[in-house]
């Protein structure tokens, strides 16, 4: 009787297995995304100014640090 379990719970075993592989299977099936709205990007997008010296009146200002033409190089 023993031997009778253990052959059904390996035939049970197999079954899951096999069923569980083939819903992987049909879950894996690409599906088409017909959707081109826009999505991620924020609804204000405009640019906006920067604010400098010459924007406010009697400030004098050092001027801003500009990006090197270089690059990062150590030595």
């Amino acid at each position: 009787m023993t031997e009778d379990l253990k052959q059904k719970e390996i035939r049970l075993k197999k079954e899951l297995a096999r069923v569980k592989s083939q819903n992987s299977a049909d879950r894996r099936t690409l599906k088409k995304n017909r959707d081109f709205s826009v999505g991620g990007l924020p609804p204000d997008t405009s640019h906006k100014r920067t604010m400098t010296s010459k924007d406010v009146p009697d400030v004098i200002l050092p001027p801003s640090n500009r990006r090197g033409k270089k690059e990062n190089i150590p030595f």
